[in-house]
């Protein structure tokens, strides 16, 4: 929602949207809600004739929904599972917010970057070097120290290179091919100790300065620590660590007690404490970075790679890791529960079962804030004159009972961004509330759907008799999305899995098997395929096409096929009802019971046939093997 008005308003940053006002960026979000209901109710539920109880849709955007939602995060808070932490996570620079772990694996894409050994010099050498791996050289304005793992063998290397004789510390083992990699013939290994005899070894920082910040704690940075996840898969054995830039290295920077220096603000510009780099963008650095590094000599090689990195699954943009102050769902401590409440789901098909079991058996911490607009706002309140002081709200009852103020809008409006934040909220122990400026995580949105969509809170009679519902369905990538985010909800509130069984489905390409986007040209309109092949050869055709679970390559002149089908059915539908009529057939006095004794035996075989193919048509929906129901039930009959 929120990028599509930024294209309708002409915006391309969140400080344009700030300019534009927060309270007309929210309207026309809902603006645009309303006009895509409609084009779903339309064209996805009445012209294909989906099974849907349009009455009472659910929207995730009504008050009764988010209140949903802050019941549950008001119940992680009592339980302890809803906290703040400051910890390294994805970003994307352009929508300017974090993203969950389940969100980054949504959106992995080949993408090309640089490749570069860089050498550190050793600290009181002229010509000795840590020789470290990277494929973000933006990340090494951040540098604060160089792993190496204390079991392997590292040798110092005598090379000679531009005539010059240089040393460089390498992992023994993958010096042969290094050597190879950086045109190095003239070699030799001079000494050879363990990771751990390297450990408190320093180096000069290569951006000392030109990055200021790094005097100031120079005591407690730019040497030698030891972690036990460097390996010799890729790289120099050496591994560069920017705290505020990575996982791992954010880790080995609490273990050791080292500066976690964050230059690149959310947007992926530097800040101040980038130096000379303030201002400038993250991609543009790397290649700065680069040139500056070959004109000091310091670029032992470069080259590129091709490899799957994290982009943003909304907007296509690659994600920055950076260090910030979030909060999360502690979904960790019910890891064992989740597992177990999965084992008790059945998954069609099984053998996609493992996708799911791996995702949930390894599931971390869940980072649910998101700087942006339109969605749920996080109700989470700090106290201004004490912020170790945290409220969190669960209902806008329980918001009216606390508040001072509230703004004359409706509830619709109430519950979004700007008109929540003008909520003045005043306590005995604090006079002053302020929210935390986030929204939720639209997966979370969707996520409390079990017991949100039938306003579970007050229709508690309802929802008792659906939950746990019986079946749901999406697409593979799910597993790690919506399935996901209903299970670890209704585990973590209810104690229990949200459903008995799912469905995962394949996703839907062109004919070629390539993903369908607007910018190849390659999109099949599922309107226009009603308007040039009616709906029932549409519906029959993807029924018919692939098995569920199964990618599926949508070829519209093999509609024709479909259409061909049911012409001959609605002609066989069309004679029987003409002489039927013609002869006042009667159905009670033929009934199907009476043919068993005494039909002929051409009748028996018809019933037979019937309901032998009834029975297989039962089972192919048990299993949910819709394609062949589809196609044994119907297609088949009428080619044989």
């Amino acid at each position: 929602m929120e990028i599509e008005v930024e294209k309708k308003l002409g915006l391309k940053t969140k400080k344009d949207i700030e300019k534009v006002g927060y309270d007309k960026f929210s309207l026309e979000c809902n603006s645009l809600v309303d006009y895509y209901l409609e084009k779903w109710r339309e064209v996805g539920t009445r012209r294909l004739g989906l099974w849907l109880d349009l009455e009472r849709a659910y929207e995730t955007r009504k008050p009764y929904y988010i209140e949903h939602v802050w019941s549950f995060l008001k119940d992680a808070w009592e339980k302890g599972l809803l906290f703040e932490d400051y910890r390294v996570l994805p970003f994307c620079p352009r929508c300017e917010t974090a993203l969950s772990d389940a969100e980054v694996d949504q959106g992995y894409e080949d993408r090309e970057d640089p490749s570069i050994y860089v050498k550190f010099p050793v600290e009181g050498t002229s010509n000795t070097y840590l020789v470290i791996w990277t494929t973000t050289p933006w990340t090494l304005i951040d540098n604060e120290a160089v792993a190496v793992n204390p079991n392997f063998n590292y040798a110092l290397v005598r090379v000679n290179i531009n005539n010059n004789t240089e040393y460089l510390w390498l992992a023994e083992p993958l010096v042969p091919k290094l050597m190879e990699k950086f045109g190095i013939k003239d070699y030799e290994i001079v000494r050879v100790v363990k990771g751990s005899e390297l450990a408190g070894t320093r180096y000069r920082h290569i951006y000392m300065e030109r990055v200021p910040i790094h005097a100031t704690h120079i005591e407690k940075a730019h040497y030698v620590a030891l972690a036990d996840f460097v390996t010799l898969e890729e790289g120099t054995g050496l591994v560069h660590i920017a705290p505020a830039h990575g996982p791992e290295d954010f880790e080995v920077a609490k273990k050791y007690g080292l500066p976690i220096t964050n230059s690149v603000e959310i947007n992926g510009i530097f800040n101040e404490n980038g130096g000379e780099f303030r201002g400038k963008y993250w991609l543009d650095v790397s290649q700065e970075v680069i040139r500056d590094l070959k004109e000091r000599g310091l670029l032992l090689h470069y080259e590129t790679i091709v490899h799957a990195y994290p982009h943003c699954w909304r907007c296509g943009t690659p994600l920055i890791y950076r260090s910030d102050r979030q909060w999360f769902i502690r979904v960790s401590a019910y890891r064992d529960r989740l597992v177990e409440e999965l084992k008790k789901v059945k998954i069609y098909p099984d053998f996609l079962r493992d996708r799911f079991d791996n995702w949930v058996a390894n599931a971390r911490d869940w980072t649910i804030s998101r700087s942006r607009v339109w969605g749920t706002p996080l109700p989470v309140w700090r106290c201004r004159d004490d912020p170790s002081k945290v409220l969190v709200i669960g209902s806008l009852d329980e918001l009216r009972k606390y508040a001072k103020f509230i703004p004359n809008v409706p509830s619709e409006m109430l519950v979004h961004r700007p008109w929540i934040d003008m909520v003045k909220i005043e306590t005995e122990d604090c006079r002053e509330w302020v929210r935390e400026p986030f929204v939720v995580d639209v997966w979370m949105d969707s996520g409390v759907a079990w017991i949100a969509s039938v306003d579970g809170l007050r229709n508690k009679e309802l929802f008792d008799r659906l939950y746990p519902y019986d079946w749901v369905t999406e697409a593979i990538d799910q597993t790690r999305g919506w399935f996901y985010s209903l299970l670890v909800t209704s585990v973590l509130w209810m104690g229990r899995a949200p459903y008995k069984s799912i469905l995962i489905s394949g996703h839907v390409v062109d004919k070629y098997g390539q993903k369908m986007s607007k910018s190849k040209g390659n999109v099949v309109w599922a309107e226009d395929l009603f308007n040039k092949w009616g709906a029932d050869p549409t519906r029959l055709y993807l029924l018919t096409k692939s098995a569920p679970w199964d990618t599926m390559s949508v070829d519209p002149d093999e509609i024709a096929e479909a259409r061909s089908v049911l012409s001959i059915l609605w002609n066989v539908v069309k004679f029987a009802d003409t002489y039927m009529t013609l002869d006042r057939f009667d159905p009670a006095v033929h009934r199907l019971e009476g043919l068993i004794d005494k039909g002929l035996i051409e009748d028996r075989w018809l019933l037979s046939r019937f309901n032998s193919r009834l029975r297989r048509f039962i089972d192919y929906m048990g299993n949910m093997e819709l394609h062949m129901a589809a196609g044994s039930g119907l297609v088949s009959s009428l080619m044989t």
